[in-house]
């Protein structure tokens, strides 16, 4: 018991680590440790405020809408998402924005994944240990990059808004950078609260994010004058389709790695929906990996100077 508790709680560290370390790697003059661990420990801290305000909005205010379609709508843009992302934003506006140590364009998305992923382990840690093994592959792979992928898209903005001298610019900038973390955000719950085969779509979701991180990214290192960054080619119907493709095939293979997880584990929801059906796990493995591979050759770009 003991063991397998230190068990899921390394698991539902090991994405928050690794993401942490993927971001900080792209930042070439690199932030204090001690600043950084300040910032996480922010984004753990608001964890505790968020979580009671949820619960006060969903006991007093959910019951006043009756409709159910409405009910999922606020419950995920504005119960969920605006209170979340909103708590990130506080961190990163109060405790960093006008910190020296913000002196890139990049610190706006590195700051704010930091807050994000500091949200996102101690939330993980719960899930995790109620839910187990599985519960933990799948946060990894979806929830926890989720979180700091919102993160990114706010601090994209911040970057921008940190070196905007025009006020006004500045403010539209942060505005924008909020709204569009809130929606991902909501997008992303209103999927998976729809218990729907809508929820499938979360998975291209977390991808086509990714993607689009990946851009801004390379963005803010070109502004921070970053040796040898590359900017993606423009896009047109061609890449459009490719990407599209690549999405649909990525989403296949993470599909069968979750089957595979259910059926490893001996999840009763797995045996019960391929009962009459042949399985093979290592075909079924190979699948998976062919799909990833496909979907990497279709969305991958090479990139202009």
């Amino acid at each position: 018991m003991y063991l397998g508790t230190i068990t899921l709680i390394i698991l539902s560290l090991a994405p928050v680590v690794f993401l942490l370390w993927y971001f900080d790697h792209l930042d070439k003059k690199k932030e204090k440790r001690s600043f950084l661990f300040k910032i996480f420990l922010w984004g753990v801290f608001v964890t505790f405020i968020v979580g009671g305000v949820e619960v006060l909005l969903n006991t007093y205010l959910l019951d006043i809408f009756y409709l159910p379609i409405i009910k999922l709508i606020i419950v995920a843009f504005v119960f969920t998402a605006l209170v979340e992302e909103a708590l990130k934003y506080w961190v990163v506006k109060r405790k960093v924005y006008q910190h020296p140590a913000f002196n890139e364009y990049y610190d706006g998305i590195i700051y704010a994944v930091v807050a994000s992923l500091g949200f996102a382990a101690l939330e993980n840690l719960f899930y995790v240990i109620e839910g187990g093994i599985y519960v933990a592959v799948i946060r990894a792979v979806l929830a926890v990059p989720a979180h700091a992928l919102f993160g990114a898209f706010m601090g994209y903005y911040i970057g921008l808004a940190r070196f905007e001298k025009n006020k006004e610019k500045e403010k539209k900038l942060l505005f924008r950078g909020l709204l569009l973390a809130v929606f991902f955000h909501g997008l992303y719950d209103i999927l998976l609260m729809s218990e729907t085969g809508f929820a499938i779509f979360v998975i291209p979701l977390v991808l086509a994010m990714y993607l689009n991180v990946r851009e801004k990214i390379a963005h803010l290192r070109k502004l921070d004058n970053i040796e040898g960054v590359r900017l993606p080619k423009t896009w047109n119907w061609k890449r459009y389709t490719k990407v599209i493709l690549g999405l649909i095939l990525f989403t296949i293979g993470v599909l069968t790695l979750f089957t595979l997880i259910l059926i490893a584990t001996g999840d009763p929801m797995a045996q019960a929906s391929i009962s009459g059906l042949e399985f093979n796990m290592l075909g079924s493995s190979i699948f998976a990996g062919i799909m990833w591979l496909l979907s990497f050759l279709l969305i991958h770009e090479k990139r202009t100077n």
